[in-house]
Parts: C-alpha cells; structure tokens; sequence
C-alpha cells in the first residue's frame, strides 16, 4: 500500500507540473559541417537536443539527415525569405527602400522588397521544392519582416532613429490603391513621400507592411502543408515586444505576431541577450509577452556565446538564459549555434 502510495504522488507530480523538457524542443542552429556526423549527433543526444534547425546546404546532405532521422532527431530547414543577396545582385531594383531613401542594406543584411509578386512566387517555389528533396519535419522561416539589422539595436536606442522600409514605388503604390489614398504631387522624393505617409496614414501604413509579412507567412505555409499536412512551420521573430522602441516590432519590423499566428505552429523570438545588452529576465519578459499574442507557440532562440559585443557572458549566465528560456509558457529553446557550443565546451552541459 505504501508503494501504491508513493507511486501515485509521483505520477501526480509529473501530471500537475509545468510542461515537462521532454514534451518540449530543445533544438539547436547549425549552418555548415564537415565532421563526422554520427559524432556529432551522439553529442546532441546526450546534451538532450532532439531538434536540429540546419541550413539548406546542410538539409541536401542525405547521408546528414540519415544520422539525424537514426537518433529521432527532427529537421527543420532554416530558408531565408527577404534576405536574398543573390537575387539583389542579379537585379538591385528588387531592393527594399528606407523612408530616408536608401537601399535596404546594413553591413550584411540586404532586403529584398516584401512586395514583389515574382519574388514571392518564385519564394515559395523554391521551398516547395526544397521539401519535395530533403522531406523535413519542419520549416523555419527566417528575414521574413521587413528590413532591419535589429542586431545592433540596443536598449537605449532612440526609436526614431531607427530607420523604416519599404518605401519603394511598389510599395507605395500598392498601399495608395488598396486604400484609395492620395500623395501629392509635390512629393518627389522618397523621403518626402515617406514623410507624407507616416504622418497623414501611418496606422493604415503599418497595417499595409504587416499585411505582406504575414500574407507571405501564410502563402509559405499552405503550400509546405499542401505538400505535407505534418510538417510544422517555425516564424523567427525580431525580439521586440509592445512597446519596444516605439513599438518597432510591428512599425520597424512588420510582424504583427496575431497575423503570423493562425499560419505558424511555431514563432521563434532569436532572444540573443547579450548582443542586445539584456539579460536572462528579458528572455522571460519576450516569452511572456509574445505568448498573448501567440498562445502556445513561442519557442525562443538564445545565444550560446558572446557575439558582435565584448559584453561579459560566461557560462553561468548562459544556464540563466536557458533557464529563462524555458519557462511556463515557453514551447522549448533553440540553440544559436553550435559552433558557438564549440568554442567553450563547458556550455553544453546547460541542464
């Protein structure tokens, strides 16, 4: 009778706790790699991870998904959207422009224009394609938002400072029709346009720019589950939350989180903390908050090392932000990256 007893408070522990790690995704990023897969793999197994978010050169290594399918470990393809250096240099009208008039382009990130009908085809062929060759379990849409290099946005940063895109002719074009709105002729310019825009219509605006995010998550989306109703579709999301800078995640970036929910079974804040001058607490506050528009679906992305910045970040304070990670509301974590993991291996001992 005492064993029946113990046992019984124990099962009713488990089934009265907060989601188990083991029902939730504990995935890491990795981009490219010439090891031995199967050794790597048997590090991810006992480091917990059961998910891994790979690059599309990697996903066309079948040998590499083999070891992964081996372990049950699931793949998700990272395919970036509007981040498209390749398509910009074979044909640069397809960049997105900034309210002050400029190419969308920041160090490394350069954008294509989210209103581009071809661009937007030739999109979502692209990842039709890819998960006709590679069958993953999930896709994770990455730079699909408007243009920012939010990375080196820190806390005390001016929101107006911040510049805003797109403000090129098809954009502008397709908002003044769809509303019926009217700018002046006196506007010449971009950034006279734009002026116009953001101070005569800047609600409808807004409303516009998340539209072609959002409706691109969800042409994306359709077409992976046409192909396969099981795979799951992942959202990266800039980790701003209501409010933050002006609330820049939908006026800078153009991700209306209520929009992109019914279409994504996952969204992924890249809650990079100490890049972002934050700390593990933050990580918490952006899962909480993007949970109210998004219930059930945040799956935070945290970095593993230090990064951009010479910020402090040992690994007592990475533990923290795994910690943080994967709060209450939280559907997991995911690892940005494992080369990162390499370059202090007492991090992967997280748990």
């Amino acid at each position: 009778m005492r064993i029946l007893t113990i046992l019984l408070l124990i099962f009713l522990c488990i089934a009265c706790s907060p989601a188990s790690e083991m029902n939730k995704i504990i995935g890491v990023k990795i981009y490219e790699y010439e090891g031995d897969a199967g050794e790597l793999v048997s590090q991810w197994v006992d480091m917990g991870i059961n998910t891994a978010f790979v690059s599309t050169t990697l996903a066309a290594d079948t040998a590499f998904r083999q070891v992964l399918k081996q372990n049950n470990i699931a793949v998700f393809v990272i395919f970036p959207v509007f981040q498209d250096p390749e398509a910009l240099k074979s044909d640069s009208t397809l960049f997105a422009i900034t309210d002050k008039g400029a190419r969308a382009k920041d160090d490394w990130v350069e954008f294509v224009c989210p209103s581009r009908t071809a661009f937007r085809r030739q999109k979502v062929s692209a990842m039709a394609q890819l998960i006709r060759d590679t069958d993953p379990e999930g896709v994770s849409l990455d730079f699909i938002r408007q243009f920012v290099f939010w990375e080196m946005v820190y806390p005390d940063r001016a929101a107006e400072s911040i510049d805003r895109a797109c403000f090129c002719d098809s954009c502008l074009t397709g908002f003044t029709a769809m509303y019926d709105y009217h700018i002046p002729d006196t506007c010449t310019t971009t950034p006279q346009k734009a002026g116009f825009v953001l101070s005569h219509y800047a609600v409808a605006y807004n409303d516009y720019r998340t539209g072609l995010i959002a409706s691109m998550v969800k042409e994306l989306a359709l077409q992976a589950k046409a192909l396969k109703p099981t795979i799951r579709i992942n959202v990266h999301a800039v980790p701003w939350r209501n409010g933050d800078f002006g609330d820049a995640n939908t006026a800078v970036a153009g991700q209306d989180l209520k929009k992109i929910a019914p279409f994504a079974d996952y969204i992924s804040p890249m809650c990079y903390s100490q890049m972002l001058k934050r700390d593990a607490r933050w990580i918490t506050s952006v899962v909480s908050a993007m949970n109210r528009s998004a219930p059930g679906k945040i799956l935070p992305s945290i970095q593993v090392y230090p990064y951009y910045i010479d910020t402090p970040f040992d690994a007592d304070d990475f533990r923290k932000c795994v910690k943080a990670a994967l709060s209450d509301s939280s559907m997991g974590v995911v690892f940005w990256s494992w080369p990162l993991f390499e370059k202090d291996p007492e991090r992967k001992k997280f748990q």
